[in-house]
């Protein structure tokens, strides 16, 4: 019950957030039903919903056509999501994980059929690459990358040694997201890192989430 005393512009932008946010589910699983992955919503994951839709917008939101590449791929949840947005616009994920739940809290265990099957009705959308990050080549993503997704080993030397793997085969105009760039010094750093060089900047953060693109003047060396 609102309070007699409640200032009205706060209620009403409470009632504008609310809305927003239900619009914005609505939105984003009608488009996971839309490409076979309506129980996307209910994969264990370590990623927030309000993370998960912020992925999908970023991929909606990328070229027509263009490649999107995520590092550390767990049960299938970011997966769905962003494969939901690369459908949007036609374009392609590629997943790269060994699926044996290394730098997973739950502990050693191959969890690759359980990826399989929470993300089967997305597999037009995907390409799957099933190797350490640190053994990925250019040849097993089509390039340029319009978007990464790193979510893999939070060590401060694997998140750095994937961002730097990544960046030569960016697109003028990527955007790499990292995932709980509060909550690990490994991924914080990194980015701190990348930000201090004067060639990227962030974009946006949800949570514990921020994604970074290359400052304007650096583009064009994309």
């Amino acid at each position: 019950m609102l309070s007699l005393s409640a200032n009205p512009l706060q209620v009403s932008n409470r009632l504008i957030r609310t809305w927003f946010v239900r619009l914005e589910t609505y939105v984003v699983q009608r488009n996971l039903r839309k490409i076979g992955v309506a129980g996307a919503p209910h994969i264990p994951t370590f990623t927030s919903q309000a993370e998960l839709h912020a992925l999908y917008y970023l991929a909606r939101n990328c070229h027509p056509a263009s490649s999107a590449l995520e590092i550390g791929s767990y049960l299938g949840a970011s997966t769905c999501y962003l494969a939901a947005g690369m459908a949007k616009i036609n374009g392609k994920l590629f997943c790269v994980d060994t699926w044996q739940n290394e730098t997973m809290p739950d502990g050693v265990r191959d969890t690759f059929a359980e990826f399989m099957e929470n993300t089967k009705g997305a597999r037009p959308w995907l390409g799957i690459v099933r190797k350490r990050s640190d053994q990925l080549v250019q040849t097993d993503v089509a390039t340029p990358l319009d978007l990464v997704f790193i979510d893999g080993d939070h060590r401060y030397q694997a998140v750095r040694a994937d961002f730097q793997r990544i960046c030569p085969w960016l697109s003028p105009e990527a955007t790499v997201a990292f995932h709980d760039s509060l909550s690990y010094e490994g991924v914080s750093r990194t980015i701190g890192e990348a930000l201090a060089s004067g060639e990227w900047v962030v974009i946006g953060c949800v949570e514990n989430l921020c994604w970074i693109r290359r400052a304007a003047r650096n583009r064009s060396d994309g």
